[in-house]
């Protein structure tokens, strides 16, 4: 195993390498709410780069380590170097181009040096030599101080371009090292968080069985009331029509018993009445014949007889069943009815039995989906990368405080240098190209101002040019290198194929050889006693590499081009030659014994039949015992057409009042009476109307319901029996279609729920989404805002450094032509009377001499020019000159 610190110089630029997005698939269609949950991980937002107008310097260079290291670091070397195993000769192979360039730092620290020592001689000695002082021929030295300006300017331009190029790219750096490490820090957070949740991922979807589990609960609760309904709704006809049927038979029964008690009861009451009017008719017409009266009393008699009225006793109580078949009807009708809650009753506890062992194998289930192997591996290389960026952090802020310090040093001093040198140029350039803007002495002094500032710009990159190349060698070294082993390693791919070589990488991923693991039966033996579903369900994640076990051969590059296209890390990282994702997610499984179960689901009716069987005795009980048919209706309705008394009553009673009208006190007192009497005899003969009317109407009924009970009571019959046969043939096939609804609805639940694990383990949990942002961040903070400032820091001193060595030789070219010639001769300077232009053969008298001449009052010439000298000017500066004519003289 190695060293973290060393994990993490490989790790980050492998990560970093990474720009993939994960593609995920369709989620499944009409997914239940309560599954629709999204564990994508977050892209983490877009980082910045900071190079800005800055990147052509980045890029040049790049091309520069390019040329100075044109190959990547061989796979085999950088292992044993981890490893501390490589040999000096194979690093220095790899470090070719930086042996070179240290050569030539070393030429450039010796030979600057010594050129400088040499040149302070030839100073110091010149200084002793005497030299004869001859004037200077302005032509030829002013066209080699054009020269030497012009390339000197040049130096100087690109002198502070370096300069402010070093500074900005040593602040730019230190700028970035604070926040960058943040990020880089964020990022490696955000990527171990992605790695290690996802099993916390995968252990929440399955958790989400609890919620599958209620719904299937939920579906399957109203299976037994839903079977019912089913045999309800399918037979609704028969039932329909047996249940009219019954009634009918049912309003016969009471019919007839009400009717024939009615009957009854009336025959009682009639022959009771019939037997008191025959009786007072009798003792009526005797006292009315002992009157002698001259009324006929003859018709006052009976004329129906009925005492003769069939007695229909036996005819009642024949029909003493009939509550009994009310009962028994009404109780076929509620066990009917009761159908779905006799089917819920024995449904259930097969239903409960089942989603007992459903829930059996959850424990199963979830046991299983600890066996998906995890990226432990990765997240704990991660950690370990970030456990090192905070231990190592305060040592890298403030290595980069002392860089940052001391390159400002240098930098101020390759300031200070192209300063002084900037400083003479401009001096010793204003004397030479304008030489008439100063007085004689004056320029001089200028001159030699500007000889002595090239001097000491001079000394300054002679004495420290050894500390810029050292300080631009150690940064080449070290950027140089980080920039070939991180940023180049990445795009060309080489690091990858270094991953490839490091097992402790994908250690996580090993697992038994799945061919074994997807041959064990599912129905091991578990310690709980019951049948284990699924097959090696471990409970630990201990991941050791032996011979024993099957090891990926995983390809970091194809991963990446996998992440590129869309491709879930389940499939890139080859999960799914570890893990038996359809064995785990068999629906078979979890359905075990639930087919069987639905399939095998009857309906036990017979409490139900027997009801119907005893409401079939009944009705033909009533159809046979109620002998309704054999009463004689005819000689009812011959009895009952016949009048009561032979004569009207009332009438008679009239005739007695006009006979009583006519007739002695004494009898016509008994004739008022005798019709008073005749009168309530008129009422009971009324009454015996309404009895005998009532009666008949009772035999007709009786008469109606005689001819058709039996038919009825045989529909009924008939009804009963196709209903009883319709439940024997049909509840099976109804309970056999329902059953396989629910279970069709079941497998569909599951199948679901299923797809949702698969869905958010394969697509979610194990999508790569987002690892592009966070990798690019990655490569940004430390390819392009780290280590880019690095290399341009040091490019950009070593163009400085570059460009000392023309400053060196173009200054002293300068300072050798600006150096004023030493006076060998005391004598005093005098002013030439006159100058004379040899081009134009113009004259010009210095103003000493046109004093002197008017002083002696000598005459003047004429067209002359007066030759002003700076001192004139000074001189006379409170004088106006301007337009002054002298007489015979032009003033210029």
């Amino acid at each position: 195993m190695l060293h973290p610190s060393s994990r993490t110089v490989l790790i980050l630029p492998g990560l970093t390498a990474v720009s993939s997005a994960a593609l995920t698939q369709c989620p499944p269609d009409q997914v239940d709410p309560q599954y629709q949950v999204n564990l994508s991980h977050t892209s983490a937002d877009s980082l910045p780069s900071s190079a800005g107008s800055l990147e052509p310097l980045y890029n040049f260079a790049q091309t520069f380590l390019q040329s100075v290291q044109p190959y990547g670091l061989p796979l085999d070397v950088a292992s044993r170097l981890l490893h501390n195993e490589a040999a000096s000769s194979e690093v220095l192979s790899y470090e070719a181009g930086y042996v070179v360039c240290l050569i030539l730092a070393i030429l450039y620290v010796v030979i600057i040096p010594v050129g400088g020592a040499v040149l302070a001689w030839q100073y110091f000695l010149s200084r002793n030599v005497t030299e004869a002082s001859e004037p200077p021929s302005s032509l030829p030295w002013y066209q080699k101080n054009v020269t030497v300006i012009t390339c000197l300017s040049v130096t100087v331009i690109l002198l502070l371009s370096g300069v402010i190029l070093t500074f900005t790219t040593n602040n730019r750096m230190h700028q970035n090292m604070e926040p960058n490490l943040s990020h880089i820090r964020a990022n490696l957070g955000d990527i171990q968080e992605a790695l290690s949740s996802v099993p916390r991922k995968v252990q929440f979807i399955v958790d989400q069985f609890s919620y599958f589990y209620q719904e299937m609960t939920t579906e399957l609760t109203g299976t037994g009331a839903l079977i019912g309904n089913a045999i309800l709704s399918s037979l609704h006809h028969n039932l329909a029509m047996t249940f009219r049927r019954q009634d009918i038979t049912v309003q016969d029964a009471t019919g007839a018993q009400r009717h024939l008690q009615e009957v009854m009861e009336l025959r009682r009451n009639m022959q009771d009445t019939y037997g008191f009017l025959q009786t007072e008719l009798e003792q009526m017409q005797s006292r009315l014949n002992n009157l002698n009266i001259s009324l006929n009393t003859a018709n006052l008699d009976t004329d129906a007889n009925y005492n003769l009225i069939p007695s229909v006793n036996a005819e009642v109580q024949g029909l003493g069943f009939v509550p009994e078949l009310q009962a028994k009807v009404q109780q076929a009708k509620t066990s009917i009815k009761s159908i779905p809650e006799v089917c819920e009753d024995q449904i259930t506890p097969k239903i409960k039995a089942w989603l007992v062992k459903l829930n059996q194998t959850q424990d199963g289930f979830k046991n299983y989906s600890k066996r998906l192997p995890s990226l432990s591996s990765l997240s704990d290389t991660i950690s370990d990368m970030r456990a090192s960026l905070d231990e190592f952090k305060a040592d890298l802020q403030y290595y980069d405080y002392v860089r940052w310090s001391v390159s400002a040093i240098f930098c101020i001093l390759l300031l200070i240098v192209s300063l002084l040198m900037l400083a003479g140029l401009v001096i010793g350039a204003s004397v030479v190209i304008s030489p008439t803007l100063y007085p004689f002495h004056l320029q001089d002094q200028l001159r030699l101002t500007a000889v002595y500032l090239l001097y000491i710009s001079i000394g300054m990159m002679l004495v420290f040019s050894w500390l810029f190349v050292i300080m631009v060698f150690i940064n080449l070294l070290i950027g140089g290198n980080a920039h070939a082993l991180v940023c180049r390693s990445i795009s060309t791919g080489e690091i990858f194929q270094y991953m490839d070589k490091q097992d402790y990488l994908f250690i996580s991923l090993d697992a038994q050889d799945p061919d074994v693991s997807s041959t064990q039966s599912p129905t091991a033996s578990t310690t709980k006693g019951t049948t284990a579903l699924f097959p090696n369900v471990t409970n630990g994640t201990s991941y050791q590499v032996t011979d024993h076990q099957w090891k990926p051969n995983i390809s970091s590059s194809k991963i990446m081009e996998g992440c590129a296209t869309g491709i879930s890390l389940f499939y890139t990282m080859k999960i799914d030659k570890i893990f038996n994702m359809d064995q785990f997610l068999n629906a078979s499984i979890f359905l075990t014994g639930f087919s069987n179960s639905m399939m095998s689901l009857n309906i036990n009716l017979n409490d139900i039949l027997l009801k119907l069987l005893n409401t079939q005795a009944t009705v033909q009980r009533f159809k046979y015992s109620s002998y309704l048919d054999q009463i004689k209706y005819n000689d009812f309705r011959v009895l009952l057409a016949t009048p009561l008394v032979k004569t009207d009553l009332d009438t008679f009673a009239g005739e007695l009042e006009i006979a009583a009208q006519s007739a002695n006190d004494t009898i016509r007192e008994k004739l008022i009476s005798e019709a008073a009497n005749a009168r309530q005899l008129a009422t009971k003969v009324r009454l015996q109307d309404s009895y005998r009317r009532n009666m008949s109407s009772s035999i007709n009924a009786l008469e109606n319901i005689s001819k058709n009970y039996k038919t009825n009571a045989d529909n009924t019959l008939l009804s009963m029996s196709e209903t009883e046969n319709a439940l024997q043939l049909e509840v099976p096939h109804i309970v056999q279609d329902v059953s396989g609804c629910m279970m069709e609805k079941g497998e569909n639940l599951l199948t679901q729920y299923l797809d949702v694990v698969r869905y958010v383990i394969i697509d979610q949990a194990l999508s790569c989404l987002w690892l592009p942002p966070s990798l690019d961040n990655l490569y940004t903070a430390t390819c392009r805002n780290l280590i880019g400032p690095w290399n341009g820091f040091w490019l950009s001193l070593g163009w400085c450094c570059a460009f000392l060595i023309p400053g060196v030789v173009f200054s002293i070219f300068a300072a050798r032509l600006w150096k004023p010639a030493l006076a060998t001769n005391k004598e005093p300077f005098h002013m030439p009377k006159d100058i004379i232009n040899k081009s134009t053969q113009d004259k010009y008298l210095t103003m000493d001499y046109m004093t002197g001449k008017r002083k002696g009052e000598d005459t003047m010439k004429n067209n002359c020019l007066v030759y002003w000298t700076l001192d004139d000017v000074m001189k006379d500066s409170n004088k106006d000159f301007k337009g002054k004519e002298e007489k015979g003289v032009t003033n210029t």
